[in-house]
């Protein structure tokens, strides 16, 4: 099946939001007051396949919590930009560090913070229970939710391109 996902031909990274876009956006705490989030297994597996083809990802979140870092380790993702709430400079940064041009650059987020990233690169993409001002930033909408399957749909296309030899 063809992609209809609009990607830059070729597309040179993927950026991701972490909470409300690897994760469902909540957060469980168990009695003695741990944070804990809840990631799907299938878009890890997304990314961990490419990684393996030597694809460059990036998150960029404004969380910096040990569980965020321990998942990105796990995923193998390439650049890990944790703590920083301006993520319009962290963009430019790992776009910089790349090499990447931002039109070959995808990115994705959920809320307000990421409609500026989601300006700066050649596709920017909206989970499907985005805020509504980010899907409307957007230059596509997955069609799961965040932390259930949308990262997947975007690491499929991607993985559909370079098999293409794009």
């Amino acid at each position: 099946m063809k992609s209809t996902i609009p990607l830059p031909d070729p597309v040179g990274i993927l950026m991701l939001d972490i909470d409300g876009v690897l994760t469902d956006g909540g957060m469980y705490f168990d009695a003695s007051g741990q944070a804990m989030k809840r990631f799907d297994v299938k878009d890890g597996l997304g990314m961990v396949r490419l990684a393996e083809m030597g694809f460059p990802t990036a998150v960029i979140s404004g969380d910096q919590s040990a569980i965020s870092g321990a998942r990105c380790n796990v995923l193998r993702i390439s650049h890990v930009v944790l703590g920083r709430m301006d993520k319009r400079e962290a963009v430019q940064e790992v776009l910089e560090a790349t090499g990447i041009a931002a039109e070959a650059a995808v990115y994705v987020g959920d809320d307000v913070s990421d409609i500026e990233p989601i300006h700066m690169v050649g596709l920017g993409v909206a989970v499907a229970d985005a805020m509504p001002s980010v899907r409307e930033a957007a230059d596509w909408v997955t069609e799961r939710p965040g932390g259930h399957g949308a990262v997947r749909e975007i690491c499929d296309a991607i993985l559909e391109q370079l098999s293409r030899g794009g």
